[in-house]
């Protein structure tokens, strides 16, 4: 049955990483500029940013159109996935690298609060829902032989560079776009 279309708790399982990341990066969106501007003396942020923090613009723009970008990005490697189902398909590779990036964004959200000892945006998200969804997520695909050690492997490095290169990519051009601040 796997080999011509997933059942519907495959099906559903592969579309909960779109909707998972959407709701984890809703409230990174909805903290991220307030953080920002409350950590800004922080030495710590300006070493691990990957670009410089506009403080004069809109930075809740700014990394509004950075999840956007990664967010269609996900949505439409999910549905390829969804679409092109069957074992040994290469999206299914491609799929699980990108639950393994999303898991290891959700262990390094979790990582900087209890390094911080504070709240970090997305934390309560990533703690709730990123973490176990990439734990089921890639149980599920090895349990059911969808994926193997070298296809999680490829998938992960090929995932992980277009992810970073994404993040750079959406927080650059969201920097260009983002308007400037009046109440500064």
């Amino acid at each position: 049955m796997l080999s011509i279309m997933p059942d519907w708790s495959f099906a559903m399982m592969l579309w909960l990483l779109p909707v998972v990341f959407f709701i984890h990066d809703g409230e990174e969106i909805a903290t991220m500029e307030w953080w920002l501007r409350k950590n800004k003396n922080n030495p710590v942020l300006s070493k691990i940013s990957p670009i410089s923090t506009p403080w004069d613009k809109n930075i809740t723009l700014q990394f509004t159109f950075a999840v956007l970008l990664i967010g269609f990005i996900l949505t439409s490697v999910t549905a390829i996935t969804a679409l092109n189902f069957e074992i040994g398909s290469p999206f299914n590779a491609l799929f699980a690298g990108f639950v393994t990036v999303f898991l290891l964004d959700g262990v390094k959200h979790v990582g900087a609060s209890i390094a911080l000892w504070a709240y970090t945006p997305g934390v309560i998200t990533a703690a709730i829902l990123e973490i176990p969804y990439g734990i089921y997520a890639l149980y599920r695909l090895f349990h059911a032989d969808i994926i193997n050690i070298a296809s999680f492997a490829l998938g992960t490095i090929i995932a992980l560079p277009i992810t970073l290169l994404l993040v750079w990519t959406g927080l650059t051009l969201g920097k260009r776009i983002a308007p400037f601040r009046h109440d500064i």
